[in-house]
């Protein structure tokens, strides 16, 4: 004789009840198999053997006896016995039947799954992990820096770096290290920052980020040609650079106008004769002369550009007075930058370099 059990799983309430139709003539074994089937996602990873079932006669209008519900004084159904033995006759109706007990350890495959990749994760963090470096903006090759997170810190970064690229910008005590990585970019302050960015770096599962190294602080005129040239990774081989590493930069140009070359001319004409200039003059001579010169050439674009003497700029790679900035008059933006030398021409175009990225 087929009868309908109303099956409620431990922990739920009476709306996730459900019917289990089965023949009383059965093993109560049989009934945990049917149950079993009827819920395949709930006890995915779950033998019907290793099912609890328990005979609870709640009626539907007692869902608060749910919340405090003792096993101690119910029948726990023995997979041996016949269902008969424990429903001889038709169940009351609108009553819970049978309470399913899940083994203490089970869960639903998702949950499992998500265990795992937390005991992953956690074994991931717990070792040491290798990330893939870039140092801007020298930005084809990097290098691989094994470290593990919890002992993590941004002077042994720093300290890496410094053994694998020798950034200049190191050199300085304030340098900042700004790090951009496919989450998002970060200025880590201290060791917990740095941390907790690598972990999830880690949990992310992208290993690889690129690191902009600022030297706020430091002045453009500290800056040598080779100091530079290892900054942007123009060196090569040679620890004493020259010219020739500097890429060829080239541009449009403009016929001066006739106008512009006449006022040129004779104001030069005008220095001279009244300031002389020799190879032996001051950078504040020269500088007189350099003037004429950025003026004619802001003269052929009437209205377009201002040419603004010491002006101040803070950027990446440090701040300070630029000898000439060029600006454009509708936005200020600065588009060019001339430093002045008395001597030390290869300084002068280092200076420039640095200027630029931080105008």
């Amino acid at each position: 004789m087929s009868i309908t059990l109303l099956c409620l799983i431990k922990g739920n309430t009476l709306a996730n009840a459900f019917p289990v139709d089965i023949d009383k003539d059965q093993l109560v074994g049989h009934l945990k198999k049917v149950i079993k089937a009827e819920q395949p996602q709930t006890f995915a990873n779950v033998d019907a053997k290793d099912l609890k079932l328990w005979r609870v006669p709640i009626s539907d209008d007692h869902d608060d006896q749910l919340r405090n519900l003792s096993l101690e004084d119910s029948d726990e159904l023995l997979a041996i016995r016949k269902i008969s033995k424990y429903f001889p006759d038709s169940p009351p109706e609108e009553c819970i039947h049978v309470l399913v007990e899940p083994p203490e350890s089970t869960a639903t495959s998702e949950v499992l799954k998500l265990r795992e990749e937390v005991a992953s994760l956690q074994a991931l963090l717990n070792k040491s992990v290798a990330f893939d470096v870039v140092v801007s903006p020298k930005r084809t090759k990097g290098f691989k820096w094994t470290v593990n997170i919890e002992q993590a810190t941004l002077d042994g970064l720093k300290e890496h770096i410094r053994k694998m690229e020798k950034p200049p910008a190191l050199e300085n005590d304030g340098a900042v290290l700004n790090i951009v990585n496919e989450s998002g970019k970060y200025s880590p302050l201290n060791d917990q920052d740095l941390r907790e960015m690598l972990q999830l770096f880690v949990s992310n599962k992208n290993l690889k980020f690129t690191v902009f190294i600022e030297t706020p602080s430091k002045a453009f005129s500290d800056w040598t040609f080779s100091s530079v040239c290892q900054l942007y990774g123009l060196n090569g081989e040679t620890e004493d650079p020259t010219m020739t590493v500097f890429p060829n930069f080239s541009c449009g140009n403009v016929k001066p106008s006739q106008e512009s070359l006449e006022g040129l001319m004779a104001e030069l004409k005008s220095r001279l004769d009244n300031t002389p200039i020799s190879l032996l003059s001051v950078e504040a001579t020269k500088s007189l002369y350099v003037y004429s010169y950025l003026l004619a050439g802001a003269n052929n674009f009437k209205g377009k550009f201002e040419i603004r003497p010491q002006k101040v700029i803070s950027g990446p790679n440090g701040h300070g007075p630029l000898d000439f900035a060029i600006d454009l008059c509708q936005t200020a933006k600065t588009v060019g930058v001339t430093e002045v030398k008395k001597d030390d021409f290869v300084k002068g175009v280092a200076q420039c370099a640095v200027q630029l990225e931080s105008s």
